[in-house]
């Protein structure tokens, strides 16, 4: 039986306490680049709390309102999103930080469109796979289209340049199709055509070797290409069973990069230690199983793959920044969800949450 419920609150519960934690580690992590940047060792942790407000606002919105026209409008929204993905390449508008285009840049605060194209194509392409059978249909009906739709979004990031958020999008897309109930067989294609369009980038951007091979040896060239990667390991080892303690990190002092971006769980394992940087690994376990029994709840094929596609992309970007600091996966530079500094990207996390709470209310017992 379908009925009108409150939001799920194992969820939500989740979300909330990720938030909590980003903002307690993001206060000392974010002080001396703050400092540095703003002149104030709070500045960077007054502009989360604004996201944050901002974020919950539109989550408690969107969670308990209507929000059928979603699925209606999937396509502009879609289109919308990519077409406002190339305003940071228009001079005046788009804001170049640390050698890449990726924002939109107002009244001192930052946007990045990529954030609202992972959300938009969640939306798109579960309203799209729901219409048909994918397992049925042929390639040239939705797997060649699903290939050159990700192919324009992909040469778009990496112009900016932003592999790592064209991984993401990419692996998202790729759980949500199989989900769908592709054929296993398309997993060959898609995997051939991913190594082959990563040999050609590494082909036309010489650094990216030079990533893999660092990743391959973190000990060569300690101190030019694999700096960041011995620092982030030098954090994490130094924080031990119980860490140093909150606000007693020595990396942030300019020895890691992007000490309160995306190398933020360098600093969470440096000052609280071993067992709550596993806590907070487990936080993130917890949200993705927690949404795959959600989805399995689900009646209607769309709202089934929304949950999935948010729960991966949330899930998967997570495994990906903390793979890349403690050397399991070659650096990307993605935020860490609900943790890593960046207002775009937490108020599109909480209102890709809302989404998915609103249909949680509608769920089978």
């Amino acid at each position: 039986m379908i009925s009108q419920r409150r939001p799920d609150s194992v969820f939500l519960g989740l979300v909330l306490v990720l938030c909590v934690f980003g903002i307690i580690i993001l206060s000392s992590a974010s002080s001396v680049a703050s400092f540095q940047s703003l002149g104030d060792p709070n500045g960077f942790l007054k502009k989360q709390i604004i996201s944050l407000v901002i974020g919950l606002l539109f989550m408690v919105l969107i969670m308990h309102f209507n929000i059928s026209w979603l699925r209606k409008l999937a396509l502009p929204l879609l289109i919308g999103s990519c077409v406002l993905m190339l305003a940071p390449f228009i001079p005046g508008l788009g804001s170049e930080l640390l050698g890449a285009r990726r924002w939109i840049a107002f009244s001192g605060f930052f946007f990045q469109p990529s954030e609202l194209v992972k959300l938009t194509l969640v939306i798109f392409l579960a309203a799209w796979f729901s219409k048909q059978p994918v397992h049925a249909a042929e390639p040239k009906r939705i797997l060649y289209p699903l290939l050159g739709l990700l192919g324009v979004i992909t040469l778009v990031l990496i112009r900016q340049p932003d592999l790592g958020t064209a991984i993401v999008i990419l692996a998202l897309a790729v759980v949500m199709y199989f989900a769908a109930g592709a054929p296993a067989k398309h997993f060959v294609w898609i995997a051939t055509l991913f190594l082959a369009g990563l040999f050609l980038l590494i082909q036309v951007a010489p650094y990216r070797a030079v990533r893999l091979t660092v990743f391959l040896n973190p000990d060569k060239d300690a101190q030019g290409a694999a700096y960041h990667i011995n620092q982030s390991l030098l954090a994490i080892g130094s924080g031990g069973l119980f860490g140093r303690g909150l606000g007693h990190s020595m990396q942030k002092f300019n020895y890691l990069p992007e000490a309160e971006g995306d190398s933020i769980f360098a600093i969470a394992a440096e000052e609280l230690g071993f067992f709550l940087s596993v806590g907070l690994i487990a936080l993130y376990v917890g949200l993705w199983w927690r949404g795959i029994q959600l989805a399995r709840r689900a009646g209607d094929a769309y709202v089934r793959l929304v949950i999935i596609g948010v729960v991966s992309w949330l899930t998967i970007q997570a495994f990906i920044n903390i793979g890349a600091l403690t050397s399991l996966l070659p650096l990307t530079g993605e935020p860490l969800p609900f943790i890593s500094n960046g207002g775009s990207s937490l108020i599109i996390s909480l209102v890709a949450v809302g989404i998915l709470l609103n249909y949680s209310r509608t769920l089978r017992q």
